[in-house]
């Protein structure tokens, strides 16, 4: 078992619900409407950190494309910084973010980073590629500061192209509100 379906199987145990139409999700401070097709979530809470995960199995039921939503409490450290002082946080926070992905792949290939709007806040935004032995790996991933929250968003896929079940994660994710 590669390593991406390993998390993905990770993330939809049987305890997992089943969703087959669009459903909104809270997850922390945001609030997105998932795709059709994507069952979860599958929750995990640690001390001031929760993640929410979702998948959209193709039907060979092997793979599948992960929506990870993860936020952590930051406190009052966010308290008082400018607006640009959050637009440097969320690029730093996503290259954090990102070293994690590119320690478990081969052949990895960061693109550029992109400053985008989240819930009407400034966000950070990337795409990257690589490999999971022979399977190619694409994904883009996000980081916005909500309140004193860090939003994180991963979206993955095997392959070298994003797929349209990625394409519908991406759209709910910048269609995101804040809660």
């Amino acid at each position: 078992m590669t390593n991406t379906r390993l998390a993905i199987a990770l993330f939809c145990g049987m305890g997992v619900l089943c969703s087959g139409a669009a459903a909104p999700a809270d997850v922390g401070p945001v609030s997105v409407t998932v795709p059709e097709g994507f069952e979860g979530p599958e929750m995990n809470a640690e001390g001031d950190g929760l993640t929410a995960a979702w998948v959209k199995r193709p039907v060979a039921m092997v793979g599948g494309t992960l929506l990870q939503i993860s936020t952590v409490d930051l406190g009052a450290s966010l308290d008082g910084i400018t607006g640009e002082q959050r637009i440097e946080a969320v690029g730093h926070y996503l290259l954090e973010f990102i070293k994690g992905v590119s320690q478990q792949r081969e052949d990895f290939e960061l693109g550029t980073v992109d400053a985008v709007t989240l819930a009407g806040l400034p966000a950070a935004r990337v795409r990257w590629t690589g490999r999971l032995g022979v399977t190619p790996t694409i994904g883009v991933m996000y980081c916005v500061l909500v309140g004193h929250a860090l939003v994180n968003v991963r979206i993955q896929d095997e392959g070298s192209q994003i797929t349209p079940a990625m394409y519908g994660a991406i759209t709910a994710i910048e269609g995101m509100r804040v809660r």
